[in-house]
């Protein structure tokens, strides 16, 4: 990675990991902005940004589908949550299914968050873990929390099917909820999920994941429809500016 760019991430505590994949922290401290390509990563995100000259500002990021091509200001700190599927219900108790490919600011002030928390990572952590656990009022339902483990554990590659008959929910159930909730069926989250899953074997310098497609051309057009490059372009990270290809480690 750019010796400019420096990337942090925290695994969540036990009670928020149905909820919390990771908080992650992103610093650009250099006299020059940074330009970073993003793809889907499957991520519903919260981002703390800040620099010498804007604020505090908290924007809620709602799953993606599409590449982006983006900046990382000078001198600028972005700090972040991402959550899983069901943290909408149940930590933001608000569907992101019309923020697909957008976002929303948030209020100044949202989980006790404050401009000084951003200077040090593990406040920022500790403040926010305690503020999400504070919402887990409910229990989980059941079918949910099967329907949710199944598919992280799978790394999408999984069918509905599949998911229904463990979970005892039915597939049309399931896409509602996903629709709901999210805005889009089931089946395109867990290619994003794939999609995502395959870094790991570019990193590795392999063109071609040992599971989860059915061959390498199934392979190649999933990886050109949610990034619009080969397989062999994503691993040769040309100018190191695709960041999530590190935050897999």
């Amino acid at each position: 990675m750019k010796e400019t760019i420096q990337l942090t991430s925290l695994e969540p505590s036990d009670d928020l990991a149905p909820f919390v994949e990771s908080f992650w922290m992103i610093e650009n401290p250099s006299d020059e902005d940074e330009e970073l390509s993003t793809f889907p990563d499957g991520g519903i995100d919260l981002y703390f940004f800040h620099n010498d000259q804007y604020p505090l500002h908290i924007s809620l990021v709602g799953l993606e589908t599409d590449a982006k091509l983006g900046s990382m200001p000078k001198h600028s700190i972005l700090l972040g949550v991402r959550l899983k599927i069901l943290a909408a219900e149940y930590l933001l108790n608000t569907p992101v299914a019309d923020i697909i490919n957008k976002h929303i600011t948030l209020d100044k002030g949202f989980g006790g968050i404050e401009q000084n928390d951003l200077q040090d990572f593990k406040v920022f952590c500790d403040k926010l873990s305690l503020y999400f656990s504070s919402l887990l009022n409910a229990p989980i339902d059941p079918r949910k929390r099967i329907m949710s483990e199944l598919i992280y554990y799978a790394n999408g590659d999984i069918t509905v099917t599949e998911i229904a008959k463990k979970a005892n929910w039915s597939s049309r159930q399931i896409n509602r909820y996903f629709n709901k909730w999210l805005g889009l069926p089931l089946k395109s989250y867990c290619d994003i999920l794939r999609f995502r899953h395959s870094f790991d074997s570019l990193k590795a310098g392999e063109l071609f994941p040992k599971e989860g497609f059915n061959d390498q051309s199934h392979y190649i057009k999933l990886i050109k429809k949610y990034s619009s490059l080969t397989p062999k372009q994503l691993a040769q990270n040309e100018n190191d500016r695709f960041v999530q290809l590190y935050s897999q480690d």
